[in-house]
């Protein structure tokens, strides 16, 4: 069986915007489209990759939208 925190960077990659996450040098980097961050914690590059992506979204339907 996979470790969950495999589980999870699996979970995250096969989202329909593929969020990739890595391990280096002790630290995890995660990245989405543009996007891309890292930190010692996985919890937390999870947090900051779905952030983004959440943030991206919402800003992508205010411009269809007219909203500012």
């Amino acid at each position: 069986m996979e470790s969950l925190e495999q589980e999870l960077m699996t979970m995250l990659r096969n989202l329909p915007v593929p969020i990739t996450i890595n391990w280096r040098g002790g630290q995890y980097y995660w990245q989405c489209d543009e996007g891309s961050g890292s930190s010692s914690h996985l919890i937390t590059v999870i947090d900051q990759a779905l952030r983004y992506l959440l943030s991206k979204r919402k800003s992508n339907a205010d411009v269809v939208t007219g909203k500012n």
